[in-house]
């Protein structure tokens, strides 16, 4: 016995000095470019035995032995393996996988594994954003996402832009998409003031421009009604999630960015210079040089524009520790536009805090985003008639008048001719615009598996116009007078919500992800007006009265008006539940009942449901090896469109009085529709997802199929019922959109000193409108007006069965005859070419182009060698026109023979003076274009060659805008300018629009 316990013993002693030698620990650091990484998985390959990294990326492994392989993971970044052989220290560095970053993307109310997911989602990184000077978000994604189009009104810093996904699906309401910031759906309305200040209105302020692009962290874009019906009455046109950046654990983080840049003009018109004038005139008009001279040689379009500059400044602090996360920024954007007295100027503020307790159970998030923008104006409007702008009186300048008289006054010729350079003088207009955007949370993990979380979103925006305009300026109801403008314009926002999230593994073969919640959303907008002419003769300054005057009492002439929009409350129930099958087939159900106060009775509720399912046929053994992802979508659903004006079912009043009705009296202005409902849009969805070659070459393909059905569409009321109007669901009438969309992202090389990747995406859009005549429209329905001397009440575009939503229905042009008249195609057959606004079959008008693009093509490719990385972003669009309303206005031979200036296609080209201006195919242009749109080269410093004190730095240069190859002869084919006819919208109409710049900045990027 007592020798049975001695070989016990020895046994023991040599299996404990066995395990000094073979079982080993090890000690060490992870850590990224910018510093230690806590929360690394380490594991040991093909074993449970593993931990993670501590607060300041520290780990220790213990029970190694000898060829062990170490595992080293973390999300987004590329994972490391290392074969251990006995040492007591290893320090690893993670790299960046951008392929990665892209593998989880936003869903709503969630997120999930793109592999995973059933619908047609897109998801776009800051390194894959457009560079350079970007005032707002819909800017980074432009051309970026197949079957999106982002098209931007003009030029202009903070201009709004238009965004399509998937076409255009409404006719009165918004086509825009629903856009949702860290969890808050936006208003989708404008939060800046408009004003109408005798020059005709101008475009609206991009409402995304109080977010600062350094602040994002993706963005993430639902296409299909399976991804969108969650947000029900509001995802007929998409849905955009933005999410800001957040902190990340570990010894708090310094970084500063900065970029200087400079713009300039990309293209100008041909005009004349004062010899090709006076020469044109001779040959228009006859006479001698001396009848059209004015002694003068002037440019006035190059007084108006400039070289501008712009800069940015970004500071953001972030850190956090095992248990929480925090972060700290400041923005400053300032923007001069190449149009004199225009510009943008912004401060961002930007908080966020995340905070877990009770071994995380409990996590509280809150994010503050805070703006202010001053955004300075020139005299451009949209909508000016014959007197001009200052883009168009600067156009039509004659090239051989002074600016200015002897005595150094401004030329002023009439009513219909402003002088560009008083324009400059004598022109005030500034808004300033404060947003605040909160969002907080808390979450709570009830038991395994089940979450709930309470969300509360603030959104509150107060806007103030101030424009003043001196009486030494010859505009009309201002000459001799003055006038000061101020418009004040607040909207909020109030957003309540409860989801209960729970995940579970029902069985071996069958995951559950299920989510169901509560919202209750509000909205309320308000407005004021006051107007005052008549200021004191010797006081020309304006603009300390718009900012200091009591107007009611201190002026002969003074206008007072406000607005308050009936309260919008939208109170809604969703669920979804994700379904994972045998790891092979997924299937995903949603429904989403949405209330709102728009409506009354029964029609007060919509319900929005979905369904979608996905077969990951790579893993079935039929599908050969060489498939590294091979997966079928297919999806189905219903959706809703809530952008159009609150209390449409309600009877509404205006002081004032209604339509036509001036005065002090109240007068019924809406007529209530108790019978008004959604718009609904139904999509089908069919995609595959594929992948070759070790994931280095990743896709996928797209049909899609959608109607919107149940337009709404205001009407003008008859006698005897009040001069209003009213609100009726179009039953008949239907928008189609289908289309095709293909997107490739390959990995070309990828080695130790040089990487190369692309990716191009391509969509094939086609959308046409139906049974317009069934609701009564027999002529079709008007937009697109057309506006100048001479034009009054023209249009260029009806919607009308069977084309495409705003198609261009004019004359054709077919030259001059003898005369020097326009001639003018026999459509219909009478034997003479008319131009008249007439029925299609009454007149000579046919449907002649469409604005709708066929094709949209995004195209990006990214190399780095060594130090140095080089980014190439292109965007096109095929088969769509333009309408040029500024040379239908501007540039003629009768406005040649009036002493306007013109471009030099219209010497000698056989046209009288005396010919009428007609809306016609002279001024429709082929838009296709491409655009080099992003170059950006830059340089990452070596650690080594910094000080201490600095982790990381990095240069850069970027060209925006660089070249666009388009036979459009205006200033951009790439403009949107707002034509609107009784408030059903236009598209792909120009009329002095404010050009694009081409743009290069310096940047620089430090990390402390």
């Amino acid at each position: 016995m007592k020798q049975q316990s001695f070989q016990k013993f020895i046994i023991g002693v040599m299996m404990f000095f066995g395990g000094l030698v073979y079982a080993q620990t090890v000690t060490g650091t992870v850590s990224d470019a910018t510093g230690p990484l806590p929360g690394v998985n380490i594991i040991v390959k093909g074993t449970t035995n593993g931990t993670q990294t501590g607060f300041e990326g520290d780990y220790q492994l213990d029970n190694l032995s000898t060829d062990d392989v170490i595992v080293y993971s973390y999300v987004g970044y590329v994972t490391q393996e290392v074969i251990y052989t006995g040492q007591t220290e290893i320090n690893i560095t993670l790299e960046e996988d951008s392929a990665q970053l892209d593998e989880v993307v936003l869903v709503g109310y969630g997120s999930v594994r793109k592999k995973d997911a059933t619908g047609a989602v897109a998801s776009v990184k800051p390194e894959d954003f457009n560079k350079g000077v970007q005032v707002s978000a819909d800017q980074l994604i432009q051309g970026r996402v197949a079957g999106v189009n982002v098209t931007t009104a003009s030029g202009e810093p903070g201009a709004g832009a238009s965004i399509n996904i998937r076409g255009a699906s409404s006719i009165r309401s918004g086509n825009g998409p629903l856009i949702v910031v860290d969890g808050v759906p936006l208003s989708g309305g404008s939060t800046s003031a408009g004003a109408d200040a005798g020059i005709g209105t101008s475009a609206a302020r991009n409402p995304l421009n109080f977010i600062n692009p350094a602040d994002i962290a993706s963005m993430d874009i639902l296409k299909d009604a399976s991804a969108t019906a969650i947000y029900g009455s509001r995802g007929a046109n998409g849905v955009i999630l933005i999410t800001t950046k957040r902190g990340r654990a570990g010894e708090g983080k310094l970084s500063y960015s900065t970029t200087f840049a400079t713009s300039t003009i990309t293209n100008e018109y041909d005009l004349l210079n004062g010899d090709q004038y006076v020469n044109a005139r001779i040959g228009l008009d006859g006479g001698v040089a001396s009848d059209y001279d004015l002694g003068a040689r002037v440019n006035a379009f190059d007084e108006i524009i400039r070289t501008g500059n712009a800069q940015t400044h970004d500071l953001s602090y972030t850190g956090g520790s095992d248990t929480g996360d925090y972060r700290f920024a400041l923005g400053y954007f300032k923007q001069e536009g190449i149009i004199e007295n225009s510009g943008l100027e912004r401060i961002t503020g930007n908080v966020t805090l995340n905070q877990r307790f009770f071994e995380d159970r409990l996590k509280l998030s809150a994010k503050v985003i805070l703006s202010s923008n001053r955004d300075n104006a020139a005299a451009i409007a949209d909508n000016i008639g014959a007197e001009g702008d200052l883009i168009s009186s600067a156009l039509r300048w004659n090239p051989t008048r002074p600016f200015r008289n002897d005595d150094g006054s401004y030329v002023q010729i009439s009513n219909n001719q402003r002088n560009p350079l008083a324009l400059l003088d004598y022109y005030y207009d500034v808004t300033e615009t404060t947003r605040a955007f909160a969002n907080m949370s808390a979450e709570l993990k009830i038991v395994e598996g089940l979450t709930y979380k309470f969300n509360i979103g603030l959104d509150r925006s107060l806007s103030t116009r101030r424009i003043g305009q001196s009486r030494l300026l010859g505009v009309d109801g201002v000459s001799g007078l003055g006038r000061a403008d101020v418009v004040t314009y607040e909207s909020e926002s109030t957003l309540f919500e409860h989801t209960f999230n729970y995940k579970k593994e029902l069985s071996e073969n069958l995951n559950l992800d299920a989510v169901v919640g509560y919202s209750y959303q509000n909205f309320k907008d308000l407005g004021q007006t006051t107007v005052a002419q008549g200021f004191a003769e010797g006081l020309n300054d304006e603009r300390f009265y718009v900012e200091n005057t009591n107007f009611a009492t201190s002026f002969p002439l003074a206008l007072q008006d406000s607005f308050s929009t009936p309260e919008s409350e939208l109170q809604s129930f969703f669920g979804r539940v994700n379904l994972n099958l045998y790891d092979k087939f997924l299937v995903t159900a949603t429904l989403r009942a949405d209330g709102a106060s728009n409506f009354v009775g029964s029609n007060q509720y919509g319900y929005f449901p979905s369904a979608a399912f996905a077969w990951q046929l790579h893993k079935e053994d039929f599908i050969p090896e060489a498939f590294d992802d091979l997966k079928l979508r297919v999806g189905w659903g219903i959706t809703g469109n809530r952008e159009f004006p609150n209390g449409l079912a309600q009877n509404q009043a205006n002081p004032g009085g209604g339509v036509e009705q001036t005065g002090n009296a109240v007068a019924q202005s809406i007529i209530g529709n108790p019978d008004l409902k959604w718009e609904t849009t139904t999509q089908y969805n069919l995609g595959l997802d594929f992948a070759f070659l070790d994931n280095r070459l990743r896709g996928s393909i797209d049909y899609f199929y959608k109607q919107t059905d149940d337009l709404l569409f205001r009407f003008r009321t008859v006698q005897p019922a009040p001069d209003a109007f009213t609100w009726q669901n179009l039953t008949e009438l239907q928008v189609v959109n289908s289309g095709v969309e293909l997107a490739l992202d390959a990995i070309i090389i990828d080695n130790e000193d040089f990487r190369l990747n692309a990716n191009v995406n391509v969509s094939f859009l086609e959308n046409r409108v139906e049974n317009v005549a069934a609701e009564g429209f027999e002529a079709g329905i008007r937009t697109g007006n057309i506006t100048g001397q001479g034009l009054s009440n023209e249009s260029a575009q009806l919607l009308f069965d069977d084309q495409p939503l705003y198609a261009f229905y004019l004359p054709i042009f077919e030259g001059f005859d003898s005369n020097g008249n326009s001639v003018f195609r026999d459509v219909n057959g009478d034997g003479v070419g008319e131009a008249s606004l007439q029925a299609p079959g009454q007149g000579d008008r046919t449907f002649v182009g469409d604005p709708n693009p066929d094709v949209l093509v995004g195209f990006q490719t990214n190399m780095t060698y060594k130090n140095w990385d080089l980014s190439i972003i292109m965007n096109g669009a095929f088969g769509h026109q333009i309408y040029d309303n500024t040379a239908t206005a501007l540039f003629n031979a009768g406005a040649l023979s009036g002493g306007g200036n013109v471009t030099s296609d219209i010497v000698g080209n056989g046209e009288a003076s005396d010919n009428p201006v007609t809306v016609s195919t002279r001024y429709l242009y082929d838009a296709d274009f491409m655009r080099l749109s992003n170059l950006t080269l830059g340089y990452n410093f070596n650690p080594d060659s910094l000080p201490e004190w600095i982790s990381s730095a990095r240069l850069f240069f970027t060209g925006q805008n660089l070249f666009v190859i388009t036979g459009y002869d205006g200033f951009d084919p790439e403009v949107n300018i707002s034509k609107e006819v009784d408030d059903v919208p236009s598209f792909g109409i120009d009329f002095t629009s404010y050009p694009r710049a081409r743009t290069f900045s310096l940047g620089l990027s430090v990390n402390f």
